[in-house]
Parts: structure tokens; sequence; C-alpha cells
């Protein structure tokens, strides 16, 4: 009886066998590509609309949705959206995410009177690089989409989301790392990190970094809720992005957010106190 013909072993490619790194491939070409084009416009080569760099935020989210439909389908995409719009979280979880990031915006303000001796004006909060005063509930609805969740989806939604169960402060940790290393090409086209240097790079690491664990918590302890760390992260580029805080006032809110953090980290209850997968502590 002639031998049964062997199939030849199916290879799997890159996304199968390593998704995360597969991820964080995708998500870099796709905003590298968008800021390689705005590096070349800075420098004159090009022409070329600067409102790009808001597109380059949808890195994450893009390499997020071909990681998880490569892998499992309609069925994948389908649990990244459940998690996208998890609102049942709890009114703590709701006040972390919204109210914590309001209360940045006072401090910032506060900040800004003492050193303008004035009040500052509502409608500052309306400025967004590229695209001018576009008011304050338009400029916060584009923090939110982009950088919110443009972003979150990707870092939290599904990097994080693979890599917590070997430890959640060390999966924040290396996040926070490739995180800081994917706003690189700022640092060739848009002013205020041009004026920071490359030497200035240790330090902004070392602060998405701390908003990396800052994050990682609110989307474990909401139940692995993208819509909260998108929430946050928005209202946070929002009021930090505005001209209410640039200078001292933006170094207040960021120290404020270190010690934050570092409360958070010497409770050292970490993943005791943080309710598991799906189930918001409230």
């Amino acid at each position: 009886m002639p031998a049964l013909a062997q199939r030849p072993p199916s290879r799997r490619g890159l996304i199968h066998t390593h998704p995360v790194v597969a991820y964080f491939l995708i998500a870099y070409a796709f905003s590298w590509l968008i800021g390689g084009v705005l590096i070349a416009r800075y420098h004159g080569f090009v022409r070329a609309p600067m409102w790009l760099h808001y597109g380059s935020a949808f890195g994450p989210t893009v390499a997020a949705m071909v990681v998880a439909a490569a892998l499992n389908g309609r069925a994948g995409l389908a649990e990244l959206w459940q998690r996208v719009v998890r609102a049942d979280v709890g009114m703590r979880w709701w006040l972390v995410a919204v109210g914590t990031p309001l209360a940045l915006a006072l401090v910032a303000a506060a900040v800004y009177a003492f050193e303008q001796g004035t009040l500052p004006d509502m409608a500052l909060f309306g400025e967004a690089d590229y695209l001018g005063n576009i008011g304050a509930l338009v400029a916060l609805g584009v923090w939110i989409a982009t950088y919110g969740f443009g972003e979150e989806i990707g870092w939290r939604g599904f990097a994080l989301h693979r890599l917590q169960s070997g430890g959640w402060v060390r999966a924040a940790v290396i996040i926070g790392v490739l995180w800081g290393a994917w706003h690189l090409p700022y640092f060739f086209y848009k002013d205020n990190f041009i004026a920071l240097g490359i030497g200035g790079f240790a330090g902004y690491l070392i602060s998405i970094v701390m908003g990396s664990i800052l994050l990682s918590w609110i989307y474990r302890g909401s139940g692995n809720s993208i819509l909260m760390v998108a929430l946050w992260h928005g209202l946070f580029d929002f009021v930090s992005a505005s001209p209410v805080a640039a200078g001292t006032a933006n170094a207040v809110i960021s120290v404020v957010v270190i010690v934050w953090v570092i409360v958070i980290l010497r409770q050292g209850r970490g993943d005791k106190r943080i309710a598991p997968a799906g189930a918001p502590d409230r």
C-alpha cells in the first residue's frame, strides 16, 4: 500500500507567530510614513498640509484592527469594539477618566492666572496646532478622536491587553518606551518638540512611560475599557496642548501626573486591587 503523501507544514506569517511585534511594526509604519512626509514638508522638499499630523495618530488603531482581523476575523474586531464602547465601569472610573483631566485644567488655569495676573480666556482651549482656533468643543472632539481613540485602541486596547499577563507594570513600561519612540518624527517637524532637542528626548520618554503606567492602571481598573483611557488621554492632551497650559503650567500638571503614578506604584497592591479583565473595579 503506497504511503500517504504528507502535507507540507503550513507557514504562518509574522502576525500569527508574533502578533504584538506585528502590531508595533504596522503602527510605526503607518504613523512614520506620515511623519516622513511632514519632515520633508518642514524642510521644503514637498508640499503637504500640516493637519496630516493628526492622521498619524491613527497608526495604533490601524495596526490593532489589522492584526485583530488577521488573527480572529470579524470576531476579533467585534471583541475589540466591545471594549471600545465599554461604558458600564462604575462612577469611580468615570470620575477618574473625565474628572481628573478637568481638575488638571483647573490647575493649569490657576498657574496661568498667577503668572499673567488674569484668568485665561476659555477660547484659548480652542487653539489646535495647524488648525487654528476651531472652538473649544471642536478641539476637544479632535483630541479625543485622534490622540484619544486613535492611539488608545492600539496601545492599551491591543498591546497592553496582550502583554499584561506577564505583569501589567512591566507591560506598561515596555509599551511606554515604544510609545515614546513612536513620537520621534515629531522632533524633526513640530516646533515645540524641536525646541526640546534630541537631548530632551530622555525627559520626554520618562513622562511618556509614566503616562503609560497611569493609563494602564485606568484600563485595568475599568475592566479593560478602551473608552475610559481614550477619554482621559484625549482630555489630557486637550488641556496640555492648549496655550493655557504653555510653559510653567504644563510642567506643573506633568509633575502632578508623575506624583500620582508614584502613589499608585507605592501602594504596592497592583494586580490585587484591580478587577480581573472584563469586570470593572467599582
